[in-house]
C-alpha cells in the first residue's frame, strides 16, 4: 500500500466519527476552488457541490468539460493528489482505484 499523503490523509479521516469528518470536510470547502473553475456551473451552485476530489464527482450538475482547474488548487498540493477532472471522473480514491485495476489487466 502506498503512504502518501493522500493515503495518511484517507486513513486518518476514516478514524474519525462520521459527525468529525464532515466537520473538517465543510472546513475544507471553505479552501476549495471548485467554484472557480470554468466547468462550475449554476447547477453545482445552487446544490453546493464542492471538494469533489475527496467527495466524488458531480451527482447531476457537470457534464461538461471546460478545462480543468484542479491542479492549480492549494488543496491539491496539500492532499497529495495526483488525478484531475475530479467532478466529472470521481474523487482521488476512486481515481487511483481505477489506475490499480487498468494496471492488474
Amino acid at each position: 500500500m502506498e503512504n502518501d499523503s493522500f493515503t495518511r490523509l484517507i486513513l486518518d479521516l476514516k478514524s474519525r466519527k462520521k459527525e468529525e469528518r464532515w466537520k473538517i470536510y465543510d472546513r475544507w470547502k471553505a479552501s476549495c476552488a471548485c467554484s472557480q473553475c470554468p466547468s462550475y456551473n449554476e447547477c453545482a451552485r445552487e446544490t453546493d457541490e464542492l471538494l469533489y476530489c475527496i467527495l466524488g464527482m458531480s451527482n447531476s450538475c457537470i457534464r461538461e468539460d471546460r478545462h480543468c482547474t484542479c491542479p492549480s488548487c492549494s488543496l491539491y498540493r496539500e492532499f497529495g493528489l495526483s488525478g484531475k477532472d475530479f467532478c466529472m471522473k470521481g474523487s482521488e480514491a476512486a481515481i487511483r482505484f481505477e489506475r490499480t485495476v487498468e494496471k492488474s489487466s
